[in-house]
């Protein structure tokens, strides 16, 4: 009896191990399957994320761009405008280029600063005469050129350095005419004020220069009247000019280049 007693808790013994090992290799294939679905799925959440990451990156880092150009552009405009205000002030300091003469120091910076405007023409080269802002009358604020400022002249000849030299420009009619002031007399009652003119065709060379072709003289407000001679000709070419929306203080600035290179800075 002690033998069957000692078999019997044998095998009681073996099947409750039996048990254990079965309900251990069996039970738990589920939650591992689970466990291994549950670190797949982390992992695809985690490259998700990082995906919706880099999305979000390349989202704040668009945003944070198109907030910087409205201040790139507020600065490029405040540059421009710091330009026009001293080439404005120098032009007339330099009463339109008389006080200005070759090699000074004002013809030097005058010159600097109009060539930081060029690159910068708000008008693109290929609208310069289609665009209708070249059109008008412009007053002369500075040249290089001694026969428009025609300070070599006689006394009581010469340009009238308190009244404006006017250029109207009609693009569509390829029509021009430049106007000169000139005081004589002074001594008697103030002097005697009148002006010289010449009327011009315009040949467009390119979307931005034009040939020159003098037509007729006009002296003393066209008391006398006289044709130009087929030499009176020339070139401009205009390499800046303003837009309203980027006019300074109201005036727009026109900047040309003469054949024979002389330079002219303008506004209206």
């Amino acid at each position: 009896m002690a033998g069957q007693h000692h078999l019997l808790l044998c095998m009681v013994t073996l099947h409750a191990l039996l048990s254990s090992v079965a309900s251990f290799s069996i039970a738990p294939m589920p939650m591992m399957a689970r466990g291994r679905g549950s670190m797949a799925t982390a992992r695809k959440c985690k490259i998700g994320a990082m995906m919706m990451s880099e999305e979000m990156k390349s989202e704040l880092r668009s945003e944070a761009k198109k907030g910087t150009e409205p201040l790139k552009e507020m600065i490029s405009s405040m540059k421009t405008n710091t330009l026009k205000m001293e080439l404005l002030e120098l032009c007339d300091k330099t009463r339109r280029g008389v006080d200005s003469p070759e090699d000074s120091e004002d013809r030097k910076r005058i010159t600097e600063i109009i060539e930081e405007l060029e690159p910068l023409n708000p008008t693109p080269q290929a609208q310069t005469l289609s665009s209708g802002d070249i059109d008008g009358v412009w007053d002369l604020r500075w040249t290089t050129s001694a026969s428009i400022l025609g300070r070599q002249r006689p006394r009581g000849f010469r340009v009238d350095l308190n009244r404006p030299i006017t250029q109207e420009i009609n693009a569509k009619e390829l029509k021009a005419k430049n106007v000169e002031p000139i005081t004589t007399f002074r001594w008697v009652l103030g002097g005697i004020k009148y002006t010289n003119s010449v009327e011009a065709e315009l040949t467009p060379m390119t979307e931005s220069k034009v040939a020159v072709q003098f037509k007729k003289f006009n002296i003393a407000g066209g008391l006398v009247s006289f044709t130009a001679p087929d030499r009176a000709r020339g070139e401009l070419d205009t390499t800046y000019l303003d837009t309203p929306a980027t006019a300074y203080q109201g005036q727009q600035i026109r900047i040309s280049r003469g054949d024979r290179g002389n330079l002219f800075v303008l506004t209206k």
